[in-house]
């Protein structure tokens, strides 16, 4: 199979599709002739995988648009060339809005939609701390960015969730026509135990610390994090990992009365030391206000780690209160803090939840399973077209 995939996160440190685009291509890339259409050049060492950068890059919401362009513009010669059986874009980007279906099957794998991600900002304004210059954006294009999704959505003829929320959030509010779909949850792979795995910086002699790993955006519920931690007793400092306006987030936490005794922001570090700092983590915290199969979740549960999260429905789909986690209404710093201090304060509890978490990671979530129930759904794509 000769299969194109418009991404233009493809090696960018901007969140969980490409980290799904990097698990994508250990189960199902490396089985069939893969053209990645990116918005930049790649230095991927994946074998057999072809990078075709359409753009030159640039900031998240400007590449996005530039991208739409560029495939618009280009796919007639990109189909010459490549011949691709089936073109895979991702979905809340909309990487193919303005790029007409011709002669080539479309599949838009769903990790979310604007509309999600707009009710989770609306909820981050509620609960204060700052706003990611995308985020802003969201908010400020919403007249335009909401019908534009919902014209998308009655062009889509083939679609794969990443989850049953954002499957049932999609069709019960855009209703689309769609001639196939199925829903196919993330995948993770590790080589080998954990510790092989991250192949990263060793953090053992360092202070016992909590771990929040992601994009630092309003909707993620980090500021709610930040506020929690006003309410924990526990000694551990937070750390918190992933790329956004560091700056801006310091200066909340200070403003809240937390000190870098209390609260470490890293930023965007390369992914090997992210898995290492996972692997040292005592507990991994998600406060976000909606996720659909957050790749942060699955790790921590693929690293046996005690988890506290939102109660929201993408992560109600992948584990259960008091068994595999402990949840928490989302925007309560107040539950938040108690949770944490319940799971810190109890080693066997943090332990026992980190079992079952490991055990439905290897169960639900292993990149085998993601690869074959893809696969099998692109096959089923080619027959109905």
């Amino acid at each position: 199979m000769r299969i194109a995939v418009a991404a233009p996160e493809f090696g960018r440190i901007w969140g969980g599709i490409g980290t799904y685009l990097g698990q994508w291509l250990r189960g199902v890339g490396s089985k069939h002739e893969v053209t990645m259409l990116t918005a930049h050049k790649s230095d991927s060492a994946d074998a057999g995988v072809r990078t075709v950068p359409l753009t030159n890059g640039g900031g998240v919401m400007a590449t996005y648009l530039k991208f739409q362009l560029a495939l618009r513009r280009q796919w007639p010669d990109l189909i010459r060339e490549y011949r691709p059986d089936l073109l895979i874009v991702h979905h809340a980007q909309m990487p193919d809005l303005l790029t007409p279906y011709e002669r080539c099957p479309v599949v838009v794998t769903t990790h979310t939609t604007i509309l999600g991600q707009s009710k989770g900002i609306a909820e981050a304004v509620r609960h204060g701390g700052p706003l990611d210059e995308t985020e802003k954006t969201t908010l400020a294009g919403l007249p335009a960015l909401l019908p534009a999704e919902l014209y998308y959505w009655k062009r889509v003829r083939h679609a794969l969730f990443v989850s049953g929320a954002v499957r049932d959030e999609v069709q019960g509010t855009y209703g689309p026509a769609l001639r196939t779909s199925a829903t196919v949850l993330n995948g993770f792979a590790l080589d080998g135990t954990p510790s092989t795995a991250a192949g990263g910086k060793v953090y053992d002699n360092e202070p016992e610390y909590i771990l929040y790993t992601g994009r630092l955006l309003g909707w993620k519920g980090l500021a709610v994090l930040l506020q929690a931690l006003l309410h924990v007793h526990r000694p551990e400092r937070l750390l918190v990992t992933g790329s956004g306006n560091v700056s801006a987030w310091r200066k909340y936490a200070a403003s809240l009365g937390l000190s870098t005794d209390r609260v470490q922001f890293l930023g965007a570090i390369p992914r090997p030391d992210l898995l290492s700092r996972l692997q040292g983590a005592k507990l991994v915290v998600l406060p976000s206000f909606m996720e659909s199969c957050p790749y942060s979740l699955i790790e921590a549960m693929a690293f046996q780690k005690p988890i506290v999260a939102s109660s929201i429905p993408g992560v109600l789909d992948m584990v259960e209160d008091g068994v595999s986690a402990l949840l928490v209404p989302p925007g309560d710093p107040v539950a938040l803090g108690a949770a944490i201090d319940r799971v810190l304060d109890d080693e066997a509890l943090g332990a026992r939840l980190g079992r079952a978490a490991a055990s439905t990671a290897r169960e639900r979530f292993s990149v085998e399973r993601m690869g074959a129930q893809t696969l099998t759904y692109l096959d089923q794509v080619l027959a109905a077209s």
